[in-house]
């Protein structure tokens, strides 16, 4: 989809898909679906709350907690760990890589071919079946690194 995306169109493919899924379609669903994936970053449950409750106070951070687990499991959104235990929400599910600093949590996007072949194979070993796999650096961003 592309980033110009109307409010129709996402809404359409979130009501696709929720349906195909055999999942309710509601306001608080589709408003989390156009947020995140309008979104240039990535997100935490809390930051997307703080975003849309001023529009609508009503909208708990139960629903924004579930709504992106329901949208991650429907591939529109990718659930990562970082490094400290905070849950981050990532827009772009294609293919890439992560680096994260371990002080101040800053994660930013890497584009670099990593052939991970090796580790799902090691995976799989220890029966394991891997749905995607990306490579995660940890270290200090410039800012942090900077004496």
């Amino acid at each position: 989809m592309s980033t110009a995306a109307t409010d129709r169109e996402l809404d359409l493919e979130l009501t696709a898909a929720l349906r195909g899924g055999g999942h309710r379609v509601t306001v608080p669903r589709l408003l989390v679906h156009r947020h995140v994936r309008r979104s240039h970053g990535h997100l935490t449950a809390e930051q997307v709350h703080g975003e849309l409750a001023p529009g609508l106070p009503s909208l708990s951070p139960a629903t924004i907690y579930a709504t992106l687990d329901l949208l991650d499991e429907l591939g529109f959104v990718r659930r990562l760990s970082t490094p400290g235990g905070t849950i981050v929400y990532d827009p772009r599910t294609e293919a890439h890589h992560h680096a994260i600093c371990r002080r101040c949590g800053r994660m930013e996007d890497i584009e670099a071919p990593v052939d991970i072949r090796a580790v799902e194979a090691a995976a799989a070993k220890a029966g394991f079946r891997a749905d995607h796999g990306e490579l995660q650096l940890s270290g200090l961003c410039a800012a942090c690194a900077t004496p």
